[in-house]
């Protein structure tokens, strides 16, 4: 299903218009002392961050606004701790202090969403950035393990992204109010429209949000990546009933589709590419991808308070994810020496599909002044498949019709039972909270038979996850904490499950064998920070060191060189399997600070490193990024606001032998922000000022010494405008 969104978008527009409404919007902006923003991640209820013990990073829609951010992998640019991974269209991953993949549990209005899929866990075919950055009221990054708040997948980290409320749009005692904005940015030659309508009536909140982008391929500095055209949809629609001031009921869906296309089918042609020698033409291919998630809800949240809980929220929700691939080539081939002249249609289509029903629940209750209980049980059952097609036609006759499930269909059980406690001690200067969390997990192949003809196992265990945190203030302005949390994560289905063959060129031939008897991956987080203000600073920091154990990893675990019948070399037949390794140990520091030199200049500065090791080999991760940071110079008054940044990255040397050392760089960006008015916004963003060619670690990351980096530069300089208007 496909939105017809410029329909859709002419319809909301004119009927905002013809409202003739004059209300302005609520002012969104968060305080400018970060350290008053409320966050969700610390602890599963409201909490200002100031409170909490534990490193948490947020984006606000300002800053979305402000920084013309389009797309998920622009969030968290300008804090080195947190990378995002993929380019616009692409498989995205979102990676903290180093760790990634599906070891960072993301949240959506209280919902899981997708994993991701690809080689080694690392999601390059299938991403985790199925997200519309305008529906986001705020993203929250909580560093480090959580399992005992969150169970299964919280083993580097939780990202929690909450959408934006009718009440986003309404200020006190008015009934009616809606936004327009219109962008454009170069570096991927997109456009964007989005249009919300907010308004309360009775005990009725309603927002409807409709988003709509056409584009391309992200590019290099030298543009030289294939191009591809990439347009995107996101519907998303919230209702609101209020019993009273205390309790309410939500329900909400939230869709969201992106079509991908181009002129390469790489995955396809991969094996024909060196062969037009021999006779093997390549004389069409293209490439599409379809992906889509729908996301629905039922929540109801009470503050009325009984005996049981002074508040309590429940949570009912659906979730689906889908990306379908279909690449096509036409092959003309006049290979008579092979015995082969022929035109020959070939298609490969792969479907991945994850379906999501979950319980969520949480509640909190004072005992005393001292003692704040918060507990809740969370019931989820995910059903995931991947599957893959290769279809060959000649002359209207197949020749070719395989259909492989690259895993078996399974459902995964996760079961969660928490509880917490708030302490407060020392005249409430001291604040301490342990945490403990029960998990039952249990992953399903429903009597697949592998190609030998036996079942997949079954996989059944459980899990105790214990999270110590402690807060002191050292005065009203500045406090230290320090927090050790346990994280676990199920293994994953696909790595688990996994039975691939693949035929990579004439030359060699690999095989993933499923690894059924793997253990989950365990992670012990050691954290210590400070963090408030001292005079005209703020400041936080951090140190931290995070130990995962039974770490997943691909093995090679046998290889046989086939010989041709007359004894000469045919191919390598490589056999690898997934296994766990002992443990890997990633460690750091973070900082940033900010002086306020006068009401209207400030100057800020961030900085992090790290280091992360396979404790077993003593070989360097190939995630940890190196000593990077930037240095911002920002001018704001009612009317108008500018920064100018400076991103730097120092040379990478933490890599194993034969591997690049990514040079460091300096790059430097310029935003700026014009009011016109109460109700009208234009935002401006320059990046890569100076149009300088550099490269990111994680672009370079594992690639060798002697390979060509030819596309792999980071973008040249780039252009990105928006423009909003308040009714």
């Amino acid at each position: 299903m496909r939105f017809a969104k410029t329909h859709y978008l002419r319809l909301l527009i004119a009927s905002i218009i013809a409202s003739g409404s004059t209300v302005a919007l609520a002012d969104n902006a968060v305080s400018a002392d970060d350290l008053e923003v409320i966050v969700v991640s610390g602890s599963r209820s409201e909490k200002p961050l100031k409170d909490v013990a534990a490193s948490i990073s947020v984006m606000s829609s300002q800053d979305i606004e402000e920084q013309v951010i389009t797309d998920v992998n622009q969030l968290f640019q300008y804090d080195p701790s947190i990378k995002i991974t993929g380019r616009i269209g692409g498989a995205q991953n979102i990676q903290v202090r180093a760790m990634g993949g599906d070891r960072v549990l993301i949240i959506k209005d209280g919902m899981r969403m997708n994993e991701g899929y690809g080689a080694d866990g690392l999601n390059d075919i299938v991403g985790r950035g199925f997200i519309d950055t305008d529906t986001i009221k705020q993203v929250e990054v909580a560093k480090g393990a959580s399992s005992s708040l969150y169970g299964s997948d919280a083993l580097g980290g939780i990202v929690v992204f909450t959408t934006k409320d009718a009440s986003d749009y309404l200020n006190d005692n008015e009934h009616l109010g809606a936004r327009v904005r219109i962008g454009y940015t170069d570096l991927s030659e997109q456009t964007n429209l989005s249009a919300t309508l907010a308004g309360q009536h009775g005990n009725f909140d309603h927002l409807l949000s409709l988003t709509a982008r056409d584009g391309k391929e992200e590019q290099n500095k030298h543009n030289t990546r294939a191009p591809f055209d990439i347009d995107s949809q996101s519907l998303l629609y919230k209702l609101k009933y209020n019993f009273n001031d205390k309790d309410y009921v939500n329900v909400s869906a939230d869709l969201w589709r992106q079509d991908v296309s181009g002129d390469l089918a790489d995955g396809l042609l991969a094996y024909f590419r060196g062969l037009a020698k021999y006779g093997y033409n390549i004389a069409t291919e293209s490439t599409e991808t379809e992906k889509h998630t729908d996301s629905f809800r039922l929540s109801y949240h009470n503050d009325t308070g009984n005996s049981v809980w002074d508040t309590a929220q429940f949570n009912l929700y659906y979730t689906n994810s889908v990306q379908d691939d279909q690449e096509y080539a036409l092959l003309d081939i006049n290979a008579p020496m092979f015995g082969v002249i022929e035109k020959r249609d070939m298609w490969k289509t792969g479907t991945y599909e994850q379906t999501t029903y979950g319980f969520i629940s949480h509640a909190s209750k004072a005992l005393d002044k001292q003692h704040t209980l918060g507990y809740g049980v969370d019931i989820e059952t995910t059903e995931s498949l991947r599957t893959v097609r290769e279809y060959r036609e000649v002359e209207g006759e197949v020749i070719k019709d395989d259909i492989t499930n690259k895993f078996p269909k399974n459902d995964t059980l996760r079961a969660g039972l928490f509880i917490n406690d708030e302490i407060k001690l020392l005249d409430d200067k001291l604040i301490v909270t342990p945490g403990l969390r029960f998990d039952y997990y249990s992953m399903d192949p429903s009597g697949t038979l592998k190609t030998d003809g036996t079942e997949f196992a079954k996989i059944d265990d459980q899990h105790l996850s214990f999270n110590l945190g402690g807060l002191y203030y050292l005065n009203n302005m500045l406090s230290v904490f320090a927090q050790y949390g346990q994280g676990f994560k199920v293994p994953p289905y696909d790595l688990a499950y996994i039975e691939h063959y693949n035929q990579a060129s004439a030359e060699y031939l690999y095989e993933i064998l499923p690894a059924e008897d793997l253990s989950p991956e365990e992670s012990d987080t050691l954290e210590l920070g400070l963090r408030g203000h001292i005079g005209d600073f703020t400041i936080s920091t951090a140190l931290f060191h995070n130990k995962f154990d039974n770490f997943l990893s691909t093995e090679l675990i046998s290889r046989e060189t086939i010989l041709d019948d007359e004894g000469n070399f045919a191919y390598n037949h490589d056999k690898f399997q997934y296994q766990n390794i002992d443990s890997v140990t990633i460690k750091g520091a973070e900082f940033s600070t900010t002086y306020y030199a006068t009401d209207t200049l400030s100057v800020s500065f961030s900085a992090t490193y790290q280091d992360g090791k396979n404790d077993e080999t003593d070989e360097y991760i190939s995630s940890i990024n190196p000593l990077s940071g930037n240095l911002g110079f920002k001018y704001q008054n009612d009317m108008v606001s500018s920064d100018l940044i400076l991103n730097f990255a120092k040379k990478m040397t933490k890599v194993n032998t034969g591997k690049y050392q990514t040079p460091g760089y300096g790059t430097i960006d310029w935003l700026a922000q014009v009011k016109l008015g109460d109700n009208t916004a234009v935002n401006l963003a320059i990046r890569n000022l100076f149009d300088k060619t550099y490269y990111q670690h994680g672009n370079l990351a594992g690639h060798g010494m002697t390979e060509s980096l030819d596309g792999l530069e980071s973008a040249g300089r780039s252009f990105a405008a928006s423009i909003r208007y308040d009714f």
